[in-house]
């Protein structure tokens, strides 16, 4: 990868299909971003969306496990709301059915209703 980054719509494309982005990988980009520019990384370049990304995963990461810890019964709303938004972060849209955030939010939703019967 002598003097070539690989385009930030890539690295976000291999984010969206669940590669996750290890600090490594964003610190290597860093470097070599600053190598080929002589004075750090480009706001906005491959470093930076891959620095993003990570963060986008691990707050995911950290949402949705701490979710999981709980007991089913205890899932709220709020829990699936969370968890929607931390990531939709990380894909840049809406999750879709089979989501993270969907299996959370069909488990709120179950509790709700039992709590109504």
């Amino acid at each position: 990868m002598e003097g070539e980054l690989p385009p930030k719509e890539k690295i976000q494309q291999r984010a969206v299909e669940g590669h996750p982005v290890t600090q490594s990988e964003a610190s290597a980009l860093a470097a070599s971003e600053t190598d080929i520019t002589g004075f750090g990384p480009i706001k906005g370049g491959p470093a930076s969306v891959a620095q993003s990304q990570h963060d986008k995963q691990q707050n995911f990461f950290a949402k949705a496990g701490e979710v999981a810890r709980k007991p089913a019964g205890e899932v709220t709303k709020e829990d699936a709301a969370q968890v929607q938004r931390a990531e939709a972060r990380v894909l840049g849209q809406a999750p879709g059915k089979g989501s993270t955030s969907a299996a959370v939010q069909s488990l709120a939703d179950q509790n709700e209703k039992g709590k109504e019967a």
